[in-house]
């Protein structure tokens, strides 16, 4: 029994190792954060950054998060099939508000408390303004499997199917950062990510647990490169979890 147990054990960390740094191909561009501006960071775990250079982030103490964008979301795929477009457009505002909300904690709780959130930018000089825009947005297949809408349905073995028919919940965004009193723009990111593995996946039951995890995931490290500074490596998100939810 302990030796099963251990091989378990190994074949786990064998699967993390290999997963970790796995990431998500770079989103096409919809022009939201000028493209040509950004290039990989290889100390930024964004597909694409740009932040400019010589600017003073210490002047700089509050920040507003505006509105989570969804207008150039991504012409919707084959997932569409298990839901009715009036439910899809529900999902999406109820996910951007998710992702505005989720922001603005991961400031809020920051230990270091590098910026107040305010609820309105004004013209105050100290103010940066963070727009995001989520530009795809694909859910968990796990429902459909169930209702029969996938070709098969393996009970608890919810990841080995999902991975075997290339069926995972991703997500995309693009964002700028601006000067609340000059309107410019000091900062862009873009990325993509996949959801993370898990043995046996639970989160995967309802809809959008996984993009959740993903834009929850993103708030963070938005907090640790606010937190940074240029030049200095930021982590990225680990594409594998030992817990089921």
């Amino acid at each position: 029994m302990f030796k099963r147990t251990k091989c378990v054990c190994a074949s786990i960390a064998l699967t993390a190792a290999m997963l970790i740094g796995c990431k998500a191909a770079p989103a096409p561009s919809v022009g939201f954060a000028d493209p040509s501006a950004m290039k990989n960071d290889p100390n930024i775990p964004f597909n694409r950054f740009w932040r400019k250079p010589g600017l003073d982030w210490k002047y700089y103490n509050k920040i507003y998060i505006a509105d989570v964008n969804t207008s150039y979301m991504l012409k919707m795929t084959d997932w569409q099939k298990g839901e009715q477009q009036s439910q899809i457009e529900q999902d999406v505002r109820t996910v951007a508000t998710y992702a505005h909300d989720s922001l603005a904690k991961a400031f809020r709780d920051d230990p270091k408390h590098r910026f107040q959130v305010v609820d309105k930018p004004g013209n105050d000089p100290h103010t940066l303004v963070l727009e995001m825009a989520l530009i795809e947005m694909v859910p968990s297949k796990v429902i459909l499997n169930v209702l029969g809408y996938a070709p098969f349905y393996v009970g608890t073995g919810i990841t080995i199917a999902r991975t075997a028919a290339n069926d995972k919940s991703s997500a995309a965004f693009e964002a700028r950062v601006h000067d609340a009193s000059t309107g410019e723009i000091v900062m862009l990111a873009a990325d993509r990510e996949a959801e993370q593995y898990s043995v046996i996946d639970f989160r995967g039951l309802t809809w959008y647990s996984d993009v959740e995890g993903i834009i929850d995931e993103w708030s963070k490290q938005y907090v640790l490169i606010a937190n940074t500074d240029p030049g200095q490596k930021v982590e990225g998100y680990s594409t594998f979890r030992l817990l089921p939810w």
